[in-house]
């Protein structure tokens, strides 16, 4: 667990066993708030990060789940148990799959064919409706020493909501606005809603919040100019698809063959899904 602003932590998740692939945070506030939920055994890591800091589950009174792409949210139902007297707050277009069990069981079957094998984020559980909170755009959720403001975020999928801190200025980018590993942001453009448009001015609505730090769910605390990486990952972004579309053009609608002519500076963890998000945004 690492400090990267006031009174917030960054949890690292182990994502499908590998360290340093996606992390989640918990906000030490008045009311003791966690943002995101990682994968359905992420819990337990969230559970030890809770006693290092003092707070008992019991305490925890929000949970924010960014999006409901199940290496985020499929901690969420385990999560809200653990947790009797949290609220979890998700965007409007997420918050069925996470509360009806046919949505939820069809969103587990989706990803467990996009990633080739039986339970590949866990066996998620259900939010319970009655403790689930349906998240807008300029909706505000109120920590009691703070207030996280909330931000419709779609282009990395339609149900991302953004979250800003407005008493450290940290922005909980999540996956709205790239990923950052070691210093260098990559594109995250998934299937099957990939949208380069939206993806690009939720950007541009981030950066004029002129937030202290990114925060991001691949992985971490960005860099030290948050407004510059916001302003900087729509040309990038622009970049990726036009690159993508090149190799399309040489090599047809085929992953594989794409992936492996691309150079260095795209092979980010998440290359393959990333290409067949804009092949399919291409189309």
């Amino acid at each position: 667990m690492e400090r990267v602003a006031p009174d917030t932590y960054c949890v690292d998740t182990h994502l499908m066993g590998t360290p340093g692939a996606c992390s989640l945070y918990v906000l030490d506030a008045a009311e003791p708030t966690v943002v995101d939920a990682g994968e359905a055994d992420t819990p337990d890591r969230v559970l030890a990060a809770l006693d290092e800091l003092g707070i008992a589950p019991d305490d925890v009174r929000h949970l924010l789940v960014s999006h409901v792409h199940l290496d985020h949210a499929g901690g969420a139902g385990r999560l809200a148990r653990e947790c009797p007297n949290a609220t979890v707050h998700v965007h409007e277009r997420g918050l069925p799959y996470l509360t009806d069990a046919a949505k939820l069981d069809a969103l587990k079957a989706s990803v467990d064919r996009a990633m080739g094998t039986e339970n590949a984020y866990g066996e998620p559980e259900l939010v319970p409706a009655d403790r689930a909170n349906a998240l807008a755009d300029g909706d505000r959720i109120d920590l009691g020493d703070r207030v996280l403001d909330c931000v419709d975020a779609p282009g990395h999928a339609p149900h991302h909501v953004a979250a800003f801190d407005t008493e450290t200025e940290a922005l909980f980018s999540i996956d709205s606005a790239g990923m950052h590993f070691e210093g260098r942001l990559y594109p995250t453009t998934p299937p099957p809603a990939f949208d380069l448009a939206a993806n690009v001015e939720t950007c541009e609505r981030l950066a004029e919040l002129e937030p202290s730090v990114n925060l991001y769910g691949h992985f971490g605390a960005g860099g030290d100019d948050a407004v510059a990486e916001l302003d900087a990952y729509p040309g990038l972004l622009r970049e990726w698809v036009d690159v993508v579309e090149r190799k399309r053009e040489a090599h047809g609608a085929s992953v594989g063959p794409i992936v492996a002519d691309l150079d260095a500076r795209w092979q980010s963890p998440t290359v393959q899904r990333d290409v067949a998000g804009v092949l399919r945004w291409l189309d």
